[in-house]
C-alpha cells in the first residue's frame, strides 16, 4: 500500500528541483537558455550516471570506458562539435537529441530523462574536474 502523503528531505527538494529544471532547459530547445544548476549536481547523480554510462547506456561502446573517445569523440574535452565548452546543459542537449547524421543517437538504450540527467552529470562533472572516470 502507498502512504497516504510523501515525506520530502530537503536532498529531495534538490534533486526534484534540478531534474525539473534540467527538463525545463531540454523544453526550451537550443540549450542556450538559462543553465541547470551544475551546484546541485551530487556524488550520487555522478555514481548513478557513471553506473549507466558504463552499463545500459552503453555509452562506452564509442567513447570509451574513461572518455578517451573510440568509435566517438572523447568526452574529455571542453570542444566538442555540439556540445561547445563542455556545459552541462549542452550535454543534455546531446543526450536527449542525439547528434544528425552521426551514430550518436538520442537517449541511447532508450535511457530515460533521469537517466540523461545521471549521465551528463557524469560526464559533465569528469570534464570539469569534479569526479575521475
Amino acid at each position: 500500500m502507498l502512504p497516504s502523503r510523501l515525506q520530502w528531505t530537503p536532498a529531495s527538494l534538490v534533486a526534484a528541483a534540478l531534474l525539473f529544471g534540467t527538463i525545463a532547459a531540454i523544453a526550451q530547445g537550443d540549450g542556450r537558455g538559462v543553465p541547470p544548476d551544475t551546484s546541485a549536481i551530487t556524488e550520487g547523480m555522478i555514481a548513478e550516471g557513471r553506473a549507466i554510462y558504463r552499463g545500459h547506456g552503453g555509452c562506452l561502446v564509442c567513447h570509451g570506458a574513461k572518455l578517451e573517445g573510440g568509435v566517438g569523440p572523447t568526452l574529455l574535452a571542453h570542444r566538442w562539435k555540439d556540445a561547445e565548452r563542455g556545459e552541462y546543459a549542452a550535454i543534455i542537449r546531446v543526450l536527449s537529441r542525439g547528434v544528425p547524421n552521426t551514430v550518436m543517437v538520442a537517449r541511447p538504450n532508450g535511457i530515460s530523462n533521469a537517466q540523461v540527467v545521471a549521465v551528463a552529470a557524469y560526464v559533465w562533472a569528469v570534464n570539469h574536474g569534479r569526479a575521475s572516470p
